[in-house]
């Protein structure tokens, strides 16, 4: 299974609720550039998302947005948006569901959470400590097959002027 890992981009720092903090405009910009490059990234590997997972805070939908504009809209009708992977879910939780998933026959898959739980998913995917600094909208590509994850990619967002 081919996972793809992704931090939201840069949030504001207040709203009412943790839940309902936006996208900043450079956060909107640097999602935005990263579905060019996950476009870019998948149609040079003939690689589609089989799946997509998005927290339910409004920064992650948000980032959605941003990427699934990059594809055309092609991704809505694989997108699940699951309260499991909000900021302190579990990675065993989401580690239990991708092994659901695979067993579907899900081959790949993007996922759009927040810190913490990115870098816990990939570190409870990769066996190790998370070597990943996820910066706002930091992308991760793990290669997982039979419980053992390899980390293939990463890919910081550009500095947008």
């Amino acid at each position: 299974m081919k996972i793809f890992i992704m931090r939201h981009g840069e949030a504001e720092v207040m709203a009412k609720t943790d839940r309902a903090r936006h996208l900043t405009e450079y956060g909107k910009k640097q999602a935005f550039a990263q579905g060019e490059w996950l476009k870019n990234h998948i149609n040079s590997t003939a690689l589609s998302f089989d799946y997509i997972l998005v927290s339910p805070y409004q920064r992650a939908l948000e980032t959605f947005e941003q990427v699934n504009h990059q594809f055309e809209g092609a991704l809505q009708p694989n997108l699940e948006i699951w309260e499991g992977i909000t900021p302190y879910g579990s990675a065993e939780l989401v580690v239990d569901y991708l092994t659901v998933l695979e067993a579907q026959g899900i081959d790949s898959i993007l996922i759009i959470s927040h810190l913490p739980l990115v870098g816990e998913i990939v570190a409870e995917l990769y066996g190790k400590r998370n070597p990943i600094s996820f910066y706002p909208s930091t992308l991760v590509q793990i290669d997982w097959n039979e419980g053992k994850g390899e980390i293939v990619s990463y890919h910081y967002p550009p500095e947008i002027l």
